[in-house]
């Protein structure tokens, strides 16, 4: 039972916290849109002291678009598909009787103009068997669950989404995924992911969602990942390595730290400030930011495909939109993304519908939980198989007091 009586200083102090941090932020937001001017005056000597910096963070690097210009939406087409995909699960669990896995992938198919009509359907997966539930990943046998279960559900998605792709036959088409195109939360290291063989799940999964860019690139239909709310700050970094008097800047051998009296660097003007933070006050409603390309190292794999991004007022928040590197080269399918992605998240009240749709899909809920529960049991009890639950999971269901 929660004490709500011992939390309410914390919680008082949180609120007091909260408040001095959003009158640093003010401040911060403020410097950062004064550097952004200043970059504007002369965008090359931006790029070029990009290039020479050894940062501390992930920067952001402009592509040929003008960085920080802003771009207003082409019209939408009357007549467009949008696809998406979405993963959930039921975990295995070892207090249960069984340790079964259940995957479930939702599928979206929304045709607009004369392509009208849906298609939202779920594809259910149960894995129980040895080899199913342990899988082979970064190198040793692991169960599926956390990081590996979420690469599983990660590959399954892609795959489906790859699938919807070859069938659609008709263009315009966007595919939406929710979350992002790069696959950090796979591996981070670019080399010790191409050193796994192809019987570890990373390096599936990663094969998996190349062929799904490939795909998207033989039939002309672009892979865009849509983020909401995105808590980055790539392109803020970029804007304190502007900041910093070193030409090239070097953080690790940062010389401002020894000689700062109160610990502050020059970078520090923009702590705090994110990037989606800084762009809902650059971006006017509908508008999208220049293209940048992350330098997260494991795109380093990616071949030409590497990740670039643009920033999109959706008018109830900005969002990060996420393009591999054949979309983000053809302005007219950056102008396709742009005007779809705003057009489905107007349809859905700032989230774009298809993806809200196919999560919609995916989701177990704890009624679905139950009756799966409950099937498997009786089939247990069919088979004439013990189908006893761990005490700690029969204590848990209710209190003897």
């Amino acid at each position: 039972m929660l004490d709500l009586n011992k939390l309410y200083k914390q919680i008082s102090a949180l609120g007091i916290y909260q408040q001095n941090r959003s009158n640093d932020l003010v401040k911060a937001v403020k410097a950062a849109k004064a550097q952004v001017l200043s970059v504007l005056e002369n965008p090359q000597a931006f790029r070029d002291k990009l290039e020479r910096a050894n940062a501390s963070w992930l920067i952001a690097i402009p592509t040929d678009e003008e960085p920080f210009t802003t771009f207003a939406p082409r019209a939408c087409p009357e007549s467009y598909t949008v696809l998406s995909t979405d993963g959930s699960q039921i975990n295995p669990d070892r207090h249960s009787p069984h340790p079964a896995l259940l995957i479930n992938v939702g599928k979206v198919k929304i045709g607009y103009g004369d392509f009208l009509g849906y298609k939202m359907e779920s594809e259910p997966s149960l894995f129980f068997e040895e080899r199913d539930i342990k899988r082979r990943f970064g190198g040793e046998e692991r169960e599926v669950s956390g990081q590996v279960l979420a690469a599983l559900r990660q590959k399954m998605e892609h795959e489906e989404l790859k699938t919807m792709i070859e069938e659609c036959g008709q263009t315009p088409a966007v595919a939406l995924v929710d979350g992002t195109l790069i696959l950090w939360n796979i591996e981070a290291n670019p080399k010790r992911l191409k050193e796994l063989g192809t019987a570890d799940l990373k390096q599936q999964a990663f094969l998996s969602f190349m062929r799904l860019l490939s795909v998207g690139k033989e039939t002309g239909i672009p892979v865009a990942g849509y983020i909401s709310s995105p808590g980055s700050s790539d392109v803020i970094n970029s804007l304190k390595v502007s900041l910093c008097p070193s030409d090239p800047v070097n953080c690790k051998e940062c010389p401002y730290k020894a000689a700062s009296c109160d610990g502050t660097l020059p970078c520090d003007k923009i702590d705090g400030v994110t990037d989606a933070g800084l762009f809902r006050r650059l971006l006017g409603v509908g508008k999208r930011s220049s293209l940048f390309i992350s330098t997260s190292e494991i795109l380093d794999a990616y071949g030409d495909e590497r990740v670039a991004f643009f920033y999109i007022n959706v008018g109830k928040e900005v969002a990060r939109v996420e393009l591999p590197g054949w979309v983000s080269r053809d302005k007219d399918m950056v102008g396709l993304v742009h005007a779809t992605c705003l057009d489905q998240a107007n349809k859905g009240s700032g989230y774009p519908v298809a993806v809200a749709e196919a999560h919609e899909q995916a989701v177990v809920k704890s009624a679905d939980k139950h009756t799966f529960d409950q099937l498997i049991f009786q089939v247990f009890v069919k088979n004439g198989i013990p189908a006893a639950e761990s005490r700690k999971a029969l204590r848990k269901k209710g209190g003897f007091i």
